[in-house]
């Protein structure tokens, strides 16, 4: 069986793509340590989504995992190897208002999570392709304004 590990996966982006990819016949190894409740507060409390996920996803296996915690993470990539397919990276701190305060965390997690992410695809599966998701928050609202056109492979 195919699978997806899905970092983030009870945020937006990450549940969607978790969903969708469980109905392609993915087993989903899904990545979350609600931070997101100690970034927003009890409204940022993204639990009733695992919850609703594990519901949902037949074949759904949560880990509450911090993605700065490479040893907490190697124990994943290391028991499941080559099997991994896809890699869906979602899980970042999004909050330029929070991050202004606490730059060690948000560099953390945003830039050692997503290294150690990266070395352990190519430790342990190194074929499976690595998605990397961003907010438009990094960006503002300049990407809406390129003048972009769409082809058959690409924009």
């Amino acid at each position: 069986m195919k699978i997806a590990l899905i970092t983030g996966s009870c945020g937006l982006v990450g549940s969607e793509s978790s969903l969708f990819f469980s109905k392609k016949g993915f087993k989903i190894l899904g990545l979350d340590n609600n931070y997101r409740k100690i970034f927003f507060g009890k409204d940022g409390d993204i639990s009733w989504v695992r919850t609703k996920l594990k519901r949902q996803i037949k074949k759904y296996y949560h880990h509450n995992v911090d993605i700065r915690n490479y040893t907490s993470l190697k124990k994943i990539f290391k028991k499941y190897k080559r099997k991994i397919s896809v890699i869906i990276h979602c899980a970042a701190q999004p909050s330029h208002d929070w991050a202004k305060d606490k730059a060690f965390i948000d560099f953390e997690i945003n830039a050692k999570g997503t290294l150690n992410l990266l070395e352990l695809t190519k430790i342990y599966c190194p074929s499976a392709p690595f998605i990397f998701m961003s907010t438009n928050k990094v960006y503002g609202d300049n990407p809406n304004k390129l003048p972009l056109i769409e082809n058959s492979t690409r924009w």
